[in-house]
């Protein structure tokens, strides 16, 4: 979007170009405006189209699902010798 400071700051730089002519302040406020108006239009134009946005495979699932632990059968416990008389 051009701003009133862009279209000021040109008209002025295209005053002092024509040797800062008396009265032509109006020509040169739209004039800059009409450049800066179109080096936008043209800058939006020439921007690159956006990369495409990577889509996402769906979850993929397990190949292999995982199996409950074996569990060990219960020996009973040797009785300690320490204790025995």
């Amino acid at each position: 979007m051009v701003t009133e400071e862009q279209i000021k700051e040109l008209a002025y730089a295209i005053w002092e170009q024509e040797g800062r002519p008396e009265g032509k302040e109006v020509e040169h406020h739209f004039r800059a405006k009409k450049i800066l108006e179109e080096r936008e239009e043209a800058r939006v134009i020439e921007l690159p189209p956006s990369p495409p946005v990577p889509q996402l495979s769906p979850p993929q699932a397990a190949t292999t699902v995982p199996q409950p632990r074996k569990r060990r059968k219960h020996t009973p416990r040797k009785k300690s010798r320490k204790n025995r008389p």
